[in-house]
């Protein structure tokens, strides 16, 4: 083979494929920079006062932390929206039956520049209804019945105490609950997360399992007359159940 070097050269389809391409390309650049420079961010803050029989929020893919906010009389809630290219998300407030309900959606764009971040203090013994999309889910010091369903968002409870806790992760999610106090009924579930549960001393009525490997239960009494239940399954992630501090 001789010292002469050969240049590519490309079919008169590969040079309009490479063509295309680099159009493309500069086409997202341009949208992505576009999109960073017209950022907007709103904060909305409201207090929802009288009896309530519950709480519901449907929002999404918005993530949701929930606080305790003990003997408190009004239900707080406050979220913050980052949106580009003026789509931001819609949101419908409602009252139905004394429960109060929230449905918010970002809408869908090429660039997905939308995202919702829900913060609510939630007085003790309000029951939560709560739905997330690929929104995760996070519970500090809440004493009541609460029902949990995400897609691939994770779920987060600490400090939580009150009769029932259902937490379910449909896709990915991950489902960790640490409890203050023995529940009467915990069910942790997730298709492919993990599940953790860590709950007092006690003895319980427990159901784990998952299809991979074999469930981790450590530090409490199994007993199947036990007056307080737990419930924490995974198709394939790993699962464990344990005394907690």
């Amino acid at each position: 083979m001789s010292g002469e070097t050969r240049a590519l050269r490309l079919s008169p389809w590969g040079r309009l494929v490479a063509a295309c391409a680099i159009v493309v390309g500069g086409a997202a650049l341009a949208l992505g920079i576009w999109s960073l420079a017209d950022q907007s961010e709103r904060r909305v803050s409201y207090s929802v006062r009288g009896m309530l029989n519950g709480l519901t929020l449907d929002v999404g893919d918005a993530d949701v932390v929930v606080t305790g906010a003990g003997q408190t009389a009004a239900l707080a809630v406050s979220h913050v929206d980052r949106y580009g290219f003026g789509h931001d998300a819609q949101v419908r407030r409602s009252v139905d039956a004394g429960v109060f309900r929230v449905w918010s959606r970002c809408p869908t764009t090429v660039l997905h520049g939308c995202s919702v971040l829900y913060r609510v203090a939630v007085p003790d013994n309000l029951p939560l209804n709560i739905h997330t999309g690929s929104g995760s889910v996070t519970l500090r010091g809440y004493h009541g019945s609460a029902r949990i369903t995400t897609g691939d968002g994770d779920v987060d409870v600490s400090g939580w105490c009150g009769f029932s806790l259902q937490a379910r992760a449909e896709g990915h999610g991950d489902v960790t609950a640490g409890t203050a106090c023995a529940p009467q009924r915990l069910s942790l579930r997730s298709t492919t997360g993990a599940v953790r549960a860590r709950v007092p001393a006690g003895r319980y009525r427990i159901d784990a399992s998952t299809a991979t490997g074999s469930p981790v239960v450590r530090g409490i009494a199994t007993d199947a007359d036990a007056p307080y239940a737990i419930q924490a399954l995974s198709s394939s992630g790993p699962v464990s159940v344990e005394r907690g501090p």
